[in-house]
């Protein structure tokens, strides 16, 4: 759509760029019984023209007993996107996806791109403990991962965060990365000490993944 392909294009890209998703669909339906979802896709590395939409994406499946799935309500678009759309980090990503390289090259297509994504847990793992199904959440999703232009999304329990009461989906979903970012340069390479840092902004971004390369 013109705001997917302006986003990708224009100056907005210095900022999350954020997306309400249809809430028609909220949890009526098992994720059990579904098999496919709607989904923007990238079957090849390019430029806006390898973008496509389709409604047979792969429904996101629970693979580990510490694994949620998440209905996205708001997603955030990132320069990340933008630049992993064109194959950057592409090889290095490769080898996180599978490090023993047994699959074929290509593998990751059809590729979901979205880093930011604010949603609501719809399924849990057997040993997913702080998190129930309803819960809202909110997440900065790994780049190896899946991500939130779909429907649905799967991430580990420790990738996700209780969303902040007081923001609604669509705010939610422009912080996670950029969040991340900060708290990257101000811990990992500032320095910065856990204890100094007021427990309100430890509650709300504690993004696990902070210290991505990315």
């Amino acid at each position: 759509p013109p705001w997917l392909q302006t986003c990708m294009e224009g100056p907005c890209m210095n900022w999350s760029i954020v997306r309400q998703k249809s809430q028609s669909r909220l949890l009526r339906t098992s994720s059990r019984a579904m098999t496919v979802m709607p989904a923007w896709v990238i079957d090849k590395y390019g430029n806006n023209d390898v973008l496509r939409f389709t409604n047979n994406a792969s429904f996101p499946v629970i693979n580990y007993p510490n694994e949620v799935i998440v209905k996205v309500f708001a997603a955030g678009l990132n320069p990340l996107d933008v630049s992993m759309r064109g194959g950057y980090g592409s090889a290095t990503l490769a080898m996180k996806r599978d490090p023993l390289n047994i699959m074929q090259s290509g593998n990751e297509f059809p590729l979901v791109l979205g880093r930011d994504v604010s949603g609501v847990v719809m399924e849990c793992g057997l040993d997913v403990k702080y998190f129930r199904e309803r819960d809202e959440v909110w997440a900065a999703i790994p780049p190896w991962k899946q991500g939130s232009l779909a429907e649905f999304v799967v991430l580990s329990a420790n990738e996700i965060s209780h969303k902040p009461k007081s923001m609604s989906h669509t705010e939610a979903a422009a912080i996670p990365y950029v969040a991340t970012t900060a708290w990257s340069a101000l811990v990992n390479t500032g320095g910065l000490k856990r204890r100094t840092i007021s427990p309100p902004i430890v509650e709300h971004f504690n993004f696990p993944n902070c210290h991505l390369l990315f």
